[in-house]
């Protein structure tokens, strides 16, 4: 069972305990309790929920600034390779093992 599912199934019982609390307790079932762990357990895995999507979110956040901060920095090198190629010459030794660095 997927996470979906379960989450609606617990929301499903609590919903039926609380609508049959009567025909329940006339056959001797008292849900009150259960009712009361099952509303606080639904309440902490919704907590637990919300942070993990806070944590998703986050983590996206990062890598965007991760991958941005990348992006400055290489092209910062590359317009530097390019100058030493412009000042060198493609032939000299220095360009040589640059292009290497690429590959």
């Amino acid at each position: 069972m997927n996470e979906s599912k379960k989450r609606d199934f617990v929301t499903q019982m609590i919903e039926l305990l609380q609508d049959e609390k009567e025909a329940l307790a006339t056959k001797g079932y008292t849900a009150d309790a259960k009712i009361t762990t099952l509303s606080e357990n639904k309440k902490a895995c919704d907590l637990a929920e919300l942070q993990q999507q806070k944590a998703q979110a986050a983590a996206k956040d990062a890598t965007k600034e991760a991958n941005d901060k990348l992006d400055i920095a290489y092209k910062e090198a590359s317009n530097t390779a390019d100058i030493i190629s412009g000042i060198l010459g493609k032939d000299s030794e220095i360009v040589k093992k640059m292009r290497k660095f690429r590959n």
